[in-house]
């Protein structure tokens, strides 16, 4: 049903005009309602205020009498008057106590109210005893009521009038006022909202034509379709617009083609390369305007930074590395650039190393080349010395070679004197023995010799005892005596003889004696002699054996002697190649120190580079945060709200050069690894950025601040190589 009503216009009319007729035509029967409700109570109230006052007035009159009877009296005609639905009158306590009566003092909540506050009040009542409009109003005391009530003041309520009034009537009357009113305006919405069906119907066929053209335009796709619509009225009017608005459309159309074929072609221009191209044409469509305008700035921003970059690596083409490109760029240029400063910084500190080498290298070069003619000039030295020593080692073995033959023949020689010496030995023994049998001759000889001794003794005595028998015997005698003189010297002789032989056999003896000692000595000697020669045999052997070794060992040494002549022949030719090296060494670094001096570079890079492991691990680093970033930022493209992974590798590092015996302050470690921190939250930040889809300000302040944090490591991890250099040249 409701689709129905929504479909077409002219239903939304009729069904918007019956609910306006509806709406306006109970609003009318209501707000005429109330209005004759609230006249009708207005005027009941006015009514009865005039009513209530009068009845007031007449009562009050009636009770200055005095009398009873006429106060009843007026009381029930009054109760009668049409409409009145109850009067009461309720006496004060003072009243009641000055005429006392069968009457009780109200207990009227209301009517008590109006007692305490001396006001009157109008109360409309609507429950199931009926519609009734109460008027609660006191009697205030005046100066003439006194002298009827003496027990009361002035300005006392003597007493309160209640008058209820039914209001049933006037509501039955409305009743009937408002079914006339709501007949009457029923039949007349009705004719109405038909002669709105005929003219909204006749009204709104144009419109059907209207959605017709529309509908071609839609489904054809053809800008050239004009609205056909014989109308004079606004439907026409809006068509004619239509078609004035198609024809401005047809014109904007074409102009955006123009400025979308430009666009086109300078997007290919881009694409190939070429960033000199704006698109200069007008678009009619606001949107693609901007568009066009925004393409522009990308371009001209574009060319900006591509000339920054090419001017950057025209400075490095011309060895100028020292060039910095200052410019805030941030995405995937911002990278780009990035690569190129850590590029020109990483050539930078590989042109300081080289500086460094060739300086160090150069240095030394001329300690090698000093250290060669040394060494050239050692080895003429020593290859003079060879030759002598050459000479000297050929006649220690010749002399050696002498010696060994020497030793030989002495060994011969000796094999000879133990022989001999055992001969001599053995003619010793016999010499001994024979010298004991000559002690033992001369021992007989001795014998003999003292038996001759005796018997020259005995001769000699007997020779004295012949003389002195012949000198007894006289002249018989005396030839006797002679004989006996002759025998006497004969015996002298004798004696003397023996005593020459016996001191010489005596001498014999001794000299036997000693020659038995010597004898024995000689046999002890050539014992010791043969102990002595079979040591010295041994000796000989051992010399010549330690000769022999000797020998081989001075041909070794000679062998070596002409190893080391060839060696240190060769050393000269190396010294000389060294020469010739360190010459082009030399040259080398001074082409290396040249080259180096020739490219200017960011001169405090020679004080960062003496550790070639840290230059290579922190260059990693950079490169390893530049793909973090890059892989963040590749990402972006889809809008998702992720959970960056966390590059570990930078605290990773700190941890292991932490550990290990590199001079490296804490603070920068500690520095580091808050920047690290700050510089991954931050690239989470962007990322909730770019997901919330927040305007492009905010991105690029995000970004902005990301190039800075990884800017702040890059310096901080530049710091420290510049720290470590420091403390090591302490």
């Amino acid at each position: 049903m409701f689709e129905i009503i929504t479909k077409k216009i002219s239903n939304k009319i009729i069904v918007a005009l019956f609910a306006l007729m509806f709406i306006s035509s109970t609003t009318i029967v209501y707000i005429t309602t109330s209005k004759v409700t609230k006249d009708s109570i207005a005027n009941a109230k006015e009514n009865l205020g005039m009513l209530n006052a009068s009845m007031f007035q007449t009562l009050r009159n009636t009770m200055n009498t005095g009398d009873p009877a006429l106060i009843a009296k007026a009381e029930e005609e009054a109760r009668q008057i049409k409409g009145v639905k109850n009067l009461t009158v309720a006496k004060s306590q003072a009243l009641l106590e000055l005429y006392p009566s069968n009457t009780q003092f109200t207990t009227d909540k209301e009517i008590l109210k109006t007692f305490e506050t001396k006001q009157p009040a109008i109360i409309q009542t609507d429950d199931k005893n009926g519609h009734a409009l109460r008027m609660i109003k006191p009697m205030i005391a005046t100066n003439e009521c006194l002298m009827c009530h003496a027990n009361q003041n002035e300005g006392d309520v003597i007493g309160v009038m209640d008058l209820t009034f039914s209001l049933d009537e006037v509501d039955v009357s409305i009743g009937r006022l408002v079914t006339d009113i709501s007949i009457i305006s029923l039949i007349l919405g009705l004719i109405t909202i038909g002669l709105i069906f005929i003219i909204v119907r006749k009204a709104t066929n144009p419109i059907d034509d209207l959605k017709d053209g529309f509908s071609n335009l839609l489904n054809s796709n053809d800008s050239n379709i004009n609205l056909n619509i014989k109308s004079n009225d606004e439907i026409g009017d809006v068509a004619k617009l239509f078609n004035a608005y198609m024809d401005k459309v047809r014109d904007g159309l074409k102009q955006d083609e123009k400025v979308i074929e430009e666009v086109s072609n300078i997007i290919e221009k881009t694409s190939n390369g070429f960033f000199v191209y704006n698109v200069n044409s007008k678009a009619a469509n606001p949107h693609v305007e901007d568009l066009k305008n925004k393409l522009n700035i990308m371009i001209s921003t574009i060319k900006e930074t591509l000339d920054k970059i090419n001017e950057t690596l025209r400075h490095y083409s011309e060895s100028k590395y020292d060039f910095i490109m200052n410019d805030s760029i941030h995405g995937n240029l911002g990278s780009l650039v990035s690569g190129i400063k850590l590029v020109g910084n990483n050539t930078s500190e590989i042109l300081a190393m080289i500086m460094n080498a060739g300086n160090a290298l150069n240095q030394n070069s001329k300690t090698l080349t000093e250290a060669s003619k040394n060494l050239s000039l050692s080895s003429n030295e020593q290859s003079a010395s060879l030759v002598e020593t050459a000479a000297a080692i050929e006649q220690i073995t010749a002399t050696i070679h002498n010696n060994t033959t020497s030793t030989v023949e002495m060994s011969k020689l000796a094999q000879n004197l133990i022989d001999s010496a055992k001969n001599g030995q053995v003619l010793a023994n016999q010499t001994a023995l024979s010298m004991d049998e000559i002690n033992k001759e001369v021992s007989s000889i001795n014998e003999t010799i003292e038996v001759i001794d005796q018997i020259a003794f005995q001769t000699n005595i007997l020779s004295l005892n012949a003389a002195v028998e012949a000198a007894t015997a006289g002249e018989a005698g005396k030839g006797f005596a002679v004989v006996a003189a002759e025998v006497r010297n004969l015996a002298n002789r004798s004696a003397e003889a023996a005593r020459q032989i016996k001191d010489i056999v005596e001498n014999a003896t001794n000299k036997a004696k000693e020659g038995k000692k010597i004898s024995d000595n000689m046999i002890h000697g050539y014992t010791e002699l043969s102990g002595n020669i079979a040591t010295t045999l041994e000796t000989i052997d051992d010399v010549s054996n330690s000769s022999k070794e000797q020998e081989k060992g001075i041909v070794q040494i000679g062998n070596a002697i002409t190893l080391l002549d060839k060696a240190i022949h060769k050393n000269t030719e190396i010294a000389k190649q060294i020469s010739t090296i360190t010459s082009n060494i030399s040259s080398m670094s001074s082409s290396l120190i040249t080259v180096a001096s020739r490219a200017s570079f960011l001169e405090d890079s020679l004080d960062k580079v003496c550790d070639i492991d840290l230059v290579y691990d922190t260059a990693l680093i950079k490169v390893d945060l530049l793909n973090t970033k890059d892989g963040i930022y590749g990402k972006l493209g889809s809008y998702d709200n992720f959970r960056i992974e966390k590059n570990q590798n930078l605290k990773n590092w700190l941890t292991n050069v932490s550990a290990s015996n590199k001079e490296i302050d804490s603070e920068f470690i500690e520095e580091l690894n808050k920047l690290d921190e700050s510089f991954h939250k931050t690239l989470q930040e962007l990322v909730e950025i770019n997901s919330n889809k927040d305007k492009n300000t905010f991105l690029n302040k995000k970004a902005e601040e990301v190039e800075n944090k990884l800017a702040q490591i890059f310096e901080n991890l530049n710091n420290l190589k510049k720290y470590h250099c420091k403390e090591n040249q302490k």
